[in-house]
């Protein structure tokens, strides 16, 4: 479990603070905008009102008693900047930062956040890497060139073994686990047999995946 500060309550930053919540981690959410912070008061350890840009309450936060503090403020630069720097001269243990263009990250890692996420460009990547394929129905992304995914099990490849069908030699992926309803199981074996009910969970290169797709189902 996690302390975490959560600045900024829009859509991304009420979503996070009361995802981080469920998942066991104390939040606390703070926004400027009060209706903003009522509606998520609710669903956090502790909310409040307050402009993140005066010293005076980044001060009054004890941002030093927070494991991370999210800046969820993307739409205004200066703002984010001046949020992050506050943090980081007030012994924030890590600041990350919200941001939608590569220009605002490099600003923003250049002034203090030690990471940054781009929501509405992971979103589209996902997006567009599920819906590539109609029996793709998951991706996670790892790095730029790199993910997990799940995808129906290919109609060809059931009945077959791993070793049958040598997945990692023919198309240079990992199939880790396989998924049936709610349980998912890691797939150490190369004698496992592939069926129509199961998803199958592949990590490894994008490029190698929109092959296996496009040999095996589309």
């Amino acid at each position: 479990m996690r302390s975490v500060l959560v600045i900024g309550l829009g859509h991304f930053g009420s979503n996070l603070a009361e995802t981080l919540e469920k998942q066991g981690n104390e939040v606390m959410a703070i926004d400027i905008d009060e209706n903003a912070v009522n509606k998520v008061a609710p669903y956090v350890t502790a909310a409040q009102i307050g402009d993140c840009t005066n010293e005076l309450v980044i001060e009054d936060l004890d941002v030093e008693g927070f494991d991370i503090c999210f800046v969820c403020i993307s739409k205004n630069l200066e703002t984010a900047l001046v949020i992050t720097t506050l943090l980081n001269e007030n012994n924030s243990k890590k600041v990350v930062a919200k941001v939608h263009t590569e220009i605002h990250a490099k600003l923003l890692l250049k002034n203090g956040a030690a990471d940054v996420v781009y929501p509405d460009k992971d979103m589209a990547i996902r997006t567009a890497m599920k819906y590539s394929a109609d029996k793709a129905f998951d991706y996670v992304e790892l790095n730029e060139n790199y993910g997990i995914f799940e995808v129906e099990t290919p109609e060809n490849w059931i009945g077959y073994t791993l070793s049958d069908i040598g997945v990692r030699k023919n198309y240079k992926v990992n199939i880790i686990a396989y998924k049936n309803g709610s349980d998912i199981v890691g797939l150490d074996r190369e004698a496992y047999i592939f069926k129509p009910d199961d998803h199958l969970i592949i990590a490894g290169n994008r490029l190698n995946f929109n092959k296996l797709i496009a040999k095996n189902l589309k």
